[in-house]
């Protein structure tokens, strides 16, 4: 298995785990709808997509996608680690840490401050890597947020 950054020939194979991903947080399938939005963070460079791969086969197994954002107040680059999903029969092999040691080499690699993510409190495997991955639960800032619809 390699992990590897995404790039715009990758889309129509991101599409499907993407779909599965967003299937897995109880949205329903929406192959179109997966393909136009991965094609469109691709071709206006809004995301990083770092894939797992079967080098032999070129299956995608895993993805995470990273989202930039900036703090005024320390004036830095952070990234938002939006996406993470393994597909299911190739968890517990350490994919996911694999595909989280990438995001963090990324945001180094770019002086990035850090990596942000969240997740379901009921996902308490997601929970437990990412405080076993040095991730620390937010306690200084809350967070909102405003639905428009």
């Amino acid at each position: 298995m390699k992990i590897r950054q995404a790039n715009y020939k990758d889309v129509s194979k991101i599409s499907p785990v993407f779909d599965e991903y967003r299937q897995f947080y109880g949205q329903p399938t929406n192959l179109t709808g997966a393909n136009k939005f991965i094609q469109d963070r691709m071709e206006h460079a809004e995301s990083i997509i770092f894939l797992a791969e079967d080098p032999d086969t070129g299956e995608i197994l895993g993805f995470t996608q990273l989202y930039p954002v900036f703090s005024s107040i320390s004036m830095q680059r952070s990234y938002i680690l939006n996406d993470l999903f393994v597909k299911s029969k190739f968890r517990k092999k350490g994919i996911a840490k694999q595909l989280i040691a990438e995001a963090k080499t990324f945001t180094k690699t770019n002086s990035g401050k850090g990596l942000e993510l969240s997740t379901s409190t009921h996902n308490k495997e997601a929970r437990a890597l990412y405080a076993k991955e040095g991730f620390e639960q937010e306690t200084e800032f809350l967070t909102y947020f405003w639905k428009s619809v």
